[in-house]
């Protein structure tokens, strides 16, 4: 309800401004288009995409973005006022009685001529691409690489569209887009088929194939755009498909999927719509007189598999196939050689639509081999509204080796081996020599002679696959934190994939929920644990929880902690840097800093880094643990991160 009153009612009245102004504009100069000036608009609309992240965000803290946002929209209401009593003052710009009665009965006359298959093609060219740049930007987001600010580039794309097809209807020519779309397409099947590809490539395949999508879908819908008398209704219904686009992409398709299956939908959705509306236009050239496409068409229906999909060895698994395709092709080339002899125009479902229909089955076939595919090499997927995640099974011919793991995208978030001499040993980024192992295994507590004075009380924000348990001793308290409950269920379940937390000698409890909010309900409640290990390993995918590293999440962390306590944060990153804004925070509190850099050699773990801070040097000044640790005393001063103000572009690698 907050969302929706504070952000969905003046996006819902800014989202109006298009279809008016061009209203009014085709009212006060009817021999103009108005449609340039949706290119206007979406133009302004990328304007603000690039300035917020690259200026605003990183010079203003959230109140002063607030205020300025505030203002301008006042000054948005107070010129949308000019333009209507500009309007108002004209001399013949609103008709007369009898002039709007016959601009009525001519706009009843064209919209009786809008069939309901124009409105559905309508809502399709503009869910397509929608549903495309969602996608695309989920593949490379997750899938691919959780590059900051990557996900600039397919909404960038997909504004840029806009503004070539709406800016000028001749930019767009089917001669060019379609055979670039089909190339997209056959490039981006390779590229779902070989996931070790680079992932340079694979970006590149899956934007240029964005690029594609949304120049086709954009430009057929300028090709089908109506007169002024439906302006608004076409800009209606144009809003409605992109809406409903982005309602799949964001609430349906996390709920109906265990994947991020929708990239390969929207692919067979963008091909389809395109076939359907070749088809519709009889001048199109899927209605000409052209064998030769018929056969290429074919062809490549027969070659598609061929490439992409990976042989088995031995005998071609698709030689069956190939047959049956070529049989295809033999028996239309007599009907391709007729249709060129015949000296009528071909209308309607001619051969070139036949064989495209046969392409795009093709296609479809290939994409739901993929989804198919990528099911069976995992054991479970799930999809909520926190991400997509996926427990595999790797060595599975190793019986010694045999593994799960649990992946987020191609980010490993834990792996447990599955035989006996290899099921209690830490694995990935908790190995002995890391950060967090050092400090649990050589902690003071641990070294006492009493038993009862070795416990450790231990908080950690992000359970994964729960790998820090296995350091639990008899008498230690565990506390995780996770709020995606997928997660909790396959690592700490009745029926889990993980065993590190059933398996601690530790008492392990699991608390649903954000961590920082976790903790702030029970320092309110006076129910703080006192930990004297405090673990912050909640990043997800690379992805950087911005409110877990503020200045007042510091503050909660430290009243959580014991007076000799120590907060470690797990900050292994391939393309950012936390250094810098743990430095700040630490001077802040006052806090002793080292950082931990483990870059092990063995099949168990993998390289990882670790920061480690506390009130005193009681703990981080033990011998063992002090050796591993480096200073950050030489990191570069950066502006301390608060809830109201972050700058990840201050910390890029």
């Amino acid at each position: 309800m907050l969302l929706l009153a504070g952000v969905g009612l003046p996006f819902f009245i800014l989202s109006a401004t298009a279809p008016l102004l061009q209203t009014w504009f085709a009212d006060a100069r009817p021999d103009s288009s108005p449609y340039p000036l949706y290119a206007l608009s979406n133009l302004g609309a990328m304007l603000g995409l690039l300035t917020f992240p690259f200026l605003v965000e990183t010079t203003l803290n959230l109140r002063l973005q607030a205020q300025l946002w505030f203002a301008l929209y006042l000054f948005f209401a107070l010129g949308i006022a000019m333009c209507a009593l500009a309007l108002r003052r004209r001399d013949g710009v609103f008709p007369s009685a009898e002039d709007e009665q016959s601009v009525s009965r001519a706009g009843q006359s064209e919209e009786s001529r809008a069939t309901s298959a124009t409105y559905l093609i309508w809502i399709a060219l503009a869910a397509c691409p929608s549903l495309m740049f969602l996608a695309v930007t989920n593949e490379l987001c997750q899938d691919i690489a959780a590059v900051p600010f990557l996900w600039i580039l397919p909404l960038a794309i997909y504004l840029l569209s806009f503004i070539v097809c709406f800016g000028n209807e001749h930019w767009y020519r089917r001669a060019i887009f379609n055979p670039l779309l089909a190339g997209a397409i056959v490039l981006s099947c390779r590229a779902l088929y070989q996931p070790g590809m680079n992932m340079f490539s694979q970006g590149a395949i899956y934007l240029f194939l964005l690029a594609c999508s949304c120049m086709v879908c954009h430009g057929e819908l300028v090709r089908l755009k109506p007169g002024k008398a439906r302006l608004t209704s076409f800009y209606l219904t144009v809003s409605a498909g992109g809406a409903l686009g982005s309602l799949f992409g964001a609430m349906i398709a996390p709920w109906l999927f265990r994947g991020y299956w929708e990239f390969q939908l929207s692919i067979g959705a963008c091909a389809a719509i395109l076939v359907m509306v070749l088809i519709r236009d009889q001048h199109s050239w899927i209605n000409q007189r052209r064998p030769i496409a018929a056969l290429a068409l074919l062809a490549a229906a027969v070659l598609l598999p061929e490439l992409i999909l990976p042989r088995a060895g031995g005998t071609h698994p698709y030689l069956y196939y190939n047959l049956m395709a070529a049989a295809v092709v033999l028996l239309a080339a007599p009907a391709a050689f007729r249709e060129y002899k015949s000296s009528e125009i071909r209308k309607g479902y001619g051969l070139v639509a036949v064989s495209a229909a046969v392409g795009l089955f093709v296609v479809g076939s290939l994409l739901l081999v993929n989804v198919t595919a990528r099911l069976s090499v995992s054991v479970f997927a799930n999809r909520n509204f926190y991400g997509a995640f996926t427990v595999m099974a790797q060595n599975t011919k190793e019986p010694a080796w045999r593994s799960y793991v649990l992946r987020h995208g191609r980010i490993r978030h834990g792996m447990q081996f599955l035989a006996p001499d290899k099921r209690h040993r830490p694995t990935t980024y908790y190995g002995p020599s890391s950060g967090i192992g050092v400090l649990m295994l050589q902690h003071p507590r641990r070294l006492a002679s009493a038993p009862r004075d070795r416990s450790l009380r231990v908080g950690i924000v992000g359970l994964g696959a729960g790998t820090i348990a296995t350091y639990g001793q008899a008498g230690d308290y565990i506390r995780f934190y996770e709020i995606d409950p997928a997660i909790i269920e396959v690592a700490a379940g009745r029926n889990s994939y993980f065993t590190y937390v059933h398996d601690s000698r530790a008492h392990v409890d699991v608390v649903a929920g954000d961590g920082r909010l976790s903790m702030e309900r029970e320092i309110a409640d006076r129910r703080s644990p006192n930990f004297d290990i405090l673990v912050i390993d909640a990043f997800t995918s690379d992805a950087i929880p911005v409110h877990l590293l503020t200045r007042e999440a510091f503050a909660v962390y430290l009243q959580q902690l014991a007076p000799d306590g120590v907060l470690a944060l797990h900050i292994s990153n391939r393309y950012l840097d936390l250094r810098p804004v743990l430095k700040q925070s630490a001077d802040y509190f006052n806090l002793h800093a080292g950082w931990v850099h483990d870059q092990p050699t063995d099949r168990f773990t993998e390289t990882s880094d670790w920061v480690l801070l506390a009130r005193n040097t009681k703990v981080l000044g033990q011998p063992a643990i002090s050796a591993r640790m480096k200073p950050l005393d030489g990191e570069s001063a950066v502006r301390m991160w608060t809830d109201d103000y972050s700058n990840l572009f201050q910390i890029l690698r």
